[in-house]
């Protein structure tokens, strides 16, 4: 696809921007900023608009991992988007945080990628692969870790991400998050995932995140 993409990923620890024209990356700053994207994302906006030149004028579609991940980033990322979709008027293309992560440890080509949440809980969700390009291969579950480990096949090529502290994954391949990735992924996908509207688009939390009030 021929298009000029700014891509925003908030959904973990790292906090980043990338512009993409024409599926290739043009330029991408990518920072562990855990629990501080608010702050960060606009600087990080700032500091991709003066390396690269770039006018918002000039953007065809934005793009923004969606889920799942932290309720807090993904708020934050997908808050910062809309704003300069509205601005603009632009369209969002929403790409799966999961997917993201595979594409990034592509040259495994993993059939099952996890992702820590909270506690001992993950989610997880099988792939599969076309043209080197990952696609979801069924829906995003959530287990608790060691439920988890009793019901998938082990010997399959596994991607975690934050999963270091939980026991056993030490075997699967760890992999990384990147604005790039979304970006060059929401340009692959472009006509399939492209929402010209997104009023009405939220994150992909996967299961529910309850509130306790104090009594």
């Amino acid at each position: 696809m021929n298009n000029t993409i700014l891509a925003i990923e908030t959904s973990s620890n790292i906090c980043g921007i990338s512009l993409i024209k024409n599926g290739a990356l043009i330029d991408s700053i990518d920072k562990k900023k855990s629990k501080q994207h608010a702050e960060v994302l606009p600087k990080l906006y700032q500091d991709l608009k003066i390396k690269t030149n770039f006018s918002l004028s000039n953007i065809d579609a934005l793009a923004v991992s969606i889920g799942p991940g932290s309720f807090t980033g993904l708020r934050i990322g997908l808050s910062f988007t809309k704003g300069l979709a509205f601005s603009k008027n632009l369209p969002i293309i929403p790409i799966s945080t999961m997917m993201a992560l595979a594409y990034n440890a592509r040259k495994f080509l993993p059939t099952l990628g996890i992702i820590h949440s909270h506690a001992k809980r993950v989610f997880y969700q099988k792939i599969r692969w076309s043209n080197v390009v990952p696609y979801s291969d069924g829906d995003i579950k959530v287990a608790e870790w060691d439920k988890f480990l009793n019901e998938i096949d082990q010997t399959e090529n596994i991607f975690q991400l934050n999963c270091e502290k939980l026991d056993e994954s030490s075997g699967f391949i760890s992999t990384s998050l990147s604005s790039s990735s979304i970006g060059i992924l929401a340009n692959i996908n472009y006509n399939e995932l492209v929402i010209d509207q997104p009023y009405d688009l939220v994150p992909n939390y996967v299961s529910p995140f309850i509130i306790k009030k104090n009594k």
